[in-house]
């Protein structure tokens, strides 16, 4: 009888049958050496059940299914597992009876030799059929599951934990495959949408607010081409219709064949710290919009470090432009100040951390050895737990000298304001005019000062400004701005009316223009600086009450057509009387005339308006 080649096969033919119920080898029925030779043979566990003892024969595959049982060869079915004979005799006796039966993942407590143990098998068992049709014995063909089953066990309790977890978390989590399918979400996701979007097909740019929809698309085919994380702040529609915020991550997923298979992403809803933030942002800019334009400076310190926090307002105006980036920290501060009343300033953290509010008046000493008077308020900063670590303060100089002033006549509102804003930061005075008209109506009274004229009105314009002031025009130095940069003949027309300079507005002139205007007042004569109104209603006095009346209805802007049909005269008396207004006045011009007259009106309504108000 050939049993092939293998350990089993060795086995049986090494052992002494004669005592067995099957006698010795060489008395084996046929079927039994064919079937014993069939699963000898094979890879595949299998046991063989032979006769009505159901004797035990197995392969070599089968003996890892055994584990450390004693030698169950030759011995029946019931003594080999006893602890599941209960269970798989009616399947043994089934197949003995010719019914043929398969199992797929059956659990079996099964013991071989570590105690029992929960198992999980795949098996068929077959009916071994002799001569005569006769059913001799019982194949059993098997395949332990248990590492599969316990692999989806766990595969399933960890989904399960995940699932739980996911739904914990206040995330939005979810996973594709194809930009418009959803493998998966989690519930957080699909309460937010209102809708499972593992369900429908997904259409992901009507969930996104049609602002971020460009910027998103940009994002992910730059996070698409270098196979990187995309990350993304945008609006998120919720089921409500509304729209939130939220901060999307989504990681690719790189399969065997280095390609993107799908996306990973969370989203984390940040309305409410975008709102805050955004708020927060306006407040900023607000208060540092308020800091810039006051003459005040207003700082925050950290106690610990005495490192200035924030430094706002007008530092400049204290300690001078070269002085003020170098107070970077109280001790900067500290060093500023006048020996004489240093002492004084030292000690104040002590007494600002016992809750202590501090008003103080001393002496800094600025750029080139300037000395100014500083009266400085400071105050506590106490923390969200009471605790005060840090300080603010307020200065203010309380000796500010008259500023320079600036007569802004710019007709664009917007650039007025940004040249106001500018030149008050500098330590100018300036007053803005929304156009020429508006400027002539006081000019003749105003102070000496620099007039930046940005009128579209060209030429005109700067002919009826500089006319204005007569023989005060060298006391108003006037800068003619521009949107461009102006050619030479244009300049050369400007200069030579009177035109202190002419340069363009707006980017990096601003300090050139800057510098322009401080030259321009530099160059003022102090004796044409003051108003001439006290000497204008003095030298109107020697004209004739004709002369006032021609002389009235210039400044009101007639000319010497309508004077003369107005006050029922030739033309030519009207000329006549121009003549002996600029010999009386001695002007050279009658816009110089017109100046002083206009000088000696606004003169005369202001100290109406001040007999009003007292």
């Amino acid at each position: 009888m050939q049993l092939g080649q293998s350990l089993m096969a060795d086995r049986i033919r090494e052992r002494d049958w004669s005592s067995s119920p099957l006698g010795p080898r060489e008395q084996w029925p046929l079927e039994l050496t064919t079937a014993l030779g069939l699963i000898l043979e094979s890879a595949f566990p299998q046991y063989l059940v032979w006769g009505d003892d159901l004797l035990s024969f197995f392969n070599d595959a089968y003996m890892g299914v055994l584990g450390k049982k004693p030698d169950a060869l030759g011995r029946s079915f019931a003594e080999v597992w006893p602890e599941v004979w209960d269970e798989l005799a009616p399947i043994v006796h089934d197949a003995m009876a010719g019914q043929a039966t398969f199992q797929e993942n059956r659990l079996l407590i099964l013991d071989r030799g570590a105690g029992l143990e929960e198992t999980w098998w795949t098996f068929s068992y077959s009916p071994v059929r002799g001569a005569g049709d006769r059913i001799c014995g019982v194949l059993c063909t098997v395949w332990e599951t248990t590492r599969l089953i316990l692999a989806e066990r766990q595969a399933v309790q960890q989904a399960d934990e995940f699932r739980r977890f996911s739904a914990l978390v206040p995330e939005l989590l979810w996973v594709t495959r194809t930009p418009h399918e959803v493998n998966w979400a989690n519930q957080r996701m699909i309460e937010f949408l209102g809708v499972d979007p593992t369900t429908i097909g997904v259409d992901w740019p009507s969930l996104v607010h049609p602002d971020d929809v460009e910027p998103i698309r940009l994002r992910f085919e730059k996070a698409l081409a270098t196979r990187t994380t995309m990350e993304s702040r945008h609006r998120l529609r919720r089921a409500d219709g509304s729209f939130r915020w939220v901060l999307v991550r989504s990681q690719p997923v790189i399969g065997p064949d280095d390609e993107i298979e799908g996306w990973y992403s969370a989203a984390t809803d940040i309305h409410d710290w975008h709102i805050a933030a955004e708020s927060m942002h306006f407040k900023e800019e607000l208060f540092d919009t308020f800091a810039r334009s006051s003459r005040k400076v207003l700082w925050i310190v950290d106690v610990a470090s005495q490192r200035i926090e924030y430094l706002g307002g007008d530092s400049a105006h204290i300690w001078g432009e070269q002085s003020a980036p170098q107070i970077r920290s109280r001790g900067d501060w500290l060093r500023s100040v006048h020996p004489e009343d240093r002492d004084r300033q030292e000690d104040f953290l002590p007494r600002l951390q016992n809750g202590e509010l501090i008003q103080e008046e001393y002496r800094v000493i600025g750029h080139e050895g300037r000395i100014r008077k500083v009266r400085e308020t400071l105050f506590p900063v106490p923390d969200s737990d009471g605790a005060i670590r840090r300080a603010g303060g307020i200065a203010e100089a309380v000796d500010a000298p008259e500023l320079p002033h600036v007569y802004l006549v710019v007709t664009e509102p917007a650039a007025a304001r940004s040249l106001a804003s500018h030149f008050w930061r500098r330590g100018f005075k300036p007053r803005t005019f929304a156009g020429v008209d508006e400027f002539l109506k006081i000019a003749p009274a105003l102070q000496s000062g620099c007039v930046l004229l940005g009128d579209p009105g060209g030429a005109g314009s700067v002919g009826r400004v500089l006319g204005a002031f007569g023989l005060r025009r060298h006391a108003f130095p006037t800068i003619v701005l521009t949107p461009r940069h102006s050619d030479a003949e244009e300049v050369r027309v400007l200069m030579k009316m009177g035109a202190f300079d002419v340069l363009p507005v707006g980017g990096e002139s601003e300090e050139r223009l800057l510098n322009t205007v401080r030259e321009a007042l530099h160059n003022v004569d102090p004796v044409q600086a003051e108003p001439p109104a006290r000497s204008a209603r003095e030298r109107l006095v020697a004209l004739s009450p004709r002369e006032r009346e021609v002389l009235d209805r210039l400044v009101a802007g007639l000319s010497s057509k309508l004077i003369a049909k107005e006050l029922m005269l030739s033309p030519r008396t009207v000329e006549v009387h121009r003549a002996n207004i600029k010999d009386k006045l001695h002007v050279a011009t009658i816009s110089e005339a017109m100046a002083l007259a206009a000088a000696a009106k606004a003169s005369a309504a202001m100290s109406t308006s001040m007999v009003n108000r007292r």
